[in-house]
């Protein structure tokens, strides 16, 4: 099987799911940064019909993304009458609990799916080619790609479900032990459901036991190093660009965006072009991070990073520090990777 096709049907269906990562997660950031006052109140983020709106339309965005990378992926290998079967299994992975991976699952499963229909139906005459585009892709194609969805989440939402004991079963532990292991597990598949657990996790300690919201050093350690993994990938390609490609030089403004943003997606491409030089570097800056800000004592009282949450932070310039020292370390171990690799052709 080509690997490099591969990659490209996988990158088809994360260039179209990121603009929905971007603008639904900025939206969502703003409605907590403008409602920052009402930060200890149970309507916190919507406590104003503007960031009840922001809230709602950055909700409606994001809940996109999973269906439109699956889609898109599913688009690269079967085409047209593909989109349906992906963009559907992308929606069941979202709403069955496998997530991001599961996306992707989706999103081959119904490409080859369709790929094998046609391969089928090649020898039909050209007065059925209609029943071919208006019933067998789009109802047995569908069908199919169902029943193989059901599959995938039986298998992968069990591991998430896991992942949640195995954090709870730490969060009496020392906590920048477990804010180094929301880190890693923040970058360690990049939006999948290894990452969307310790989100989670780390949102459900900003409720105390009463029901009332409180500040939260693990949801500082969560925001914190999820911007490291994105912006890590950004300056890598700033500081030496020719170990990357054309394509990753110039997705370092998109990384960025969302590194700062509070979005791991960024790093994405750059995981998928070189993993074994950049994904063990993310896990280990954002790792660093992840147990620093318990050390520093900092908490956070909202459901997202990024440097829009800023003002909700208690202790801003040790939350850069620790931002800061996390990506240093993974750009000096993406570096020391990739030091002996030969440059790329420009």
């Amino acid at each position: 099987m080509n690997t490099k096709k591969i990659y490209n049907n996988l990158m088809s269906g994360v260039s179209h799911f990121l603009p929905f990562v971007i603008g639904g997660g900025i939206l969502t950031a703003a409605a907590y940064l403008l409602d920052f006052a009402n930060a200890s109140a149970a309507t916190f983020g919507s406590s104003t019909p503007l960031c009840a709106w922001l809230l709602e339309v950055g909700g409606i965005a994001m809940g996109f993304m999973f269906p439109i990378m699956a889609g898109y992926i599913a688009f690269a290998i079967g085409d047209r009458p593909a989109l349906l079967l992906g963009i559907v299994g992308g929606q069941m992975a979202a709403n069955g609990g496998s997530g991001f991976l599961g996306a992707i699952a989706a999103g081959f499963l119904s490409g080859y799916i369709i790929f094998l229909l046609k391969k089928l139906c090649a020898n039909f005459p050209r007065s059925l080619e209609g029943i071919k585009t208006l019933l067998i892709f789009p109802i047995i194609g569908l069908l199919l790609a169902a029943v193989g969805m059901e599959c995938v989440n039986f298998v992968v939402s069990p591991i998430n479900q896991g992942l949640t004991n195995f954090l709870q079963g730490l969060s009496g532990s020392n906590a920048a032990v477990l804010g180094a292991i929301i880190g890693v597990m923040l970058a360690l598949d990049l939006g999948g459901p290894i990452n969307k657990t310790a989100y989670l996790f780390s949102v459900a300690t900003l409720t105390a036991a009463d029901g009332s919201p409180v500040p939260s050093v693990i949801m500082a350690a969560c925001g914190c190093s999820a911007m490291v993994v994105s912006t890590s990938c950004a300056v890598a390609a700033t500081l030496f660009p020719k170990k990357f490609n054309e394509s990753l030089r110039a997705a370092k403004i998109g990384a960025y965006i969302m590194g700062l943003s509070f979005f791991v997606e960024g790093a994405i491409p750059y995981v998928m072009s070189k993993p074994k030089q950049i994904l063990p570097a993310l896990c280990i800056g954002a790792g660093v991070t992840g147990a620093l800000i318990p050390i520093f004592g900092v908490t956070l009282s909202a459901p997202i990073g990024g440097l829009e949450t800023l003002p909700l932070v208690s202790n801003i310039p040790m939350y850069l520090l620790a931002f800061v020292i996390g990506t240093a370390v993974a750009v000096a171990i993406i570096w020391l990777l990739t030091r002996n690799q030969p440059d790329e052709e420009e």
